[in-house]
């Protein structure tokens, strides 16, 4: 009997990135850093000055809650003629979205939890200002679940990201900011490939 390839995957630590819209993904093969933007090659660097990645950390997330991928949409039906009556199904649209509950409580964080707002004051001493009508923001998602020397890595180019549920001060734990992000269509990946995420194998980074 063949034995099965180890494929399984058990993401005891992961990393969860942003950057603007349409941004591509790094390359990750042997020796690939994913806890460090800076190290994954001059294409996902802003020249700027000064020189900064394109792809951003959120921060800490929830070990508890992990990430939530989640599919909405209708159910197939069956469709039958009088001789067949189980003849085809129909391919309802599907939409894919992901919760993510943010433990890092940042200025970056708040504009993804309340729907945009206005950082005021001079650093170190900076306030945020929760806006009158909320906008998702959009934004390129990069989710990299990491199991030893092994990863899978998640690119969305397009979703939109708003709160989700409400914040909870808990003495008792560690307080986060649930935000959903929906993936959105209408982008390309690899040689052109037309879709709305790209997800990659498990890969031995030794």
């Amino acid at each position: 009997m063949a034995v099965l390839p180890d494929n399984a995957m058990n993401p005891a630590t992961g990393y969860v990135y942003v950057a603007n819209v349409g941004t591509a993904k790094p390359t990750i093969d042997t020796g690939f850093d994913y806890t460090d933007p800076t190290t994954w090659g001059a294409e996902m660097q802003d020249p700027g000055p000064p020189s900064t990645p394109l792809w951003k950390a959120v921060g800490h997330t929830s070990l508890e809650n992990g990430l939530e991928f989640t599919s909405d949409g209708d159910d197939p039906e069956t469709l039958g003629t009088w001789q067949t009556a189980n003849l085809r199904t129909t391919n309802p649209t599907r939409t894919y979205s992901v919760t993510i509950n943010l433990a890092s409580f940042t200025l970056e964080t708040y504009q993804l939890y309340y729907g945009g707002g206005t950082v005021i004051g001079v650093a170190p001493d900076q306030s945020f200002v929760i806006p009158d009508s909320p906008v998702a923001q959009e934004k390129a998602l990069l989710v990299l679940a990491v199991d030893g020397q092994h990863l899978v890595s998640q690119h969305f180019k397009k979703v939109s990201i708003i709160g989700a549920d409400s914040i909870t001060y808990d003495p008792a734990a560690l307080s986060e900011m649930p935000v959903r992000a929906t993936i959105l269509g209408a982008q390309t990946y690899g040689t052109g490939v037309a879709g709305q995420g790209e997800i990659s194998q498990r890969i031995s980074l030794s």
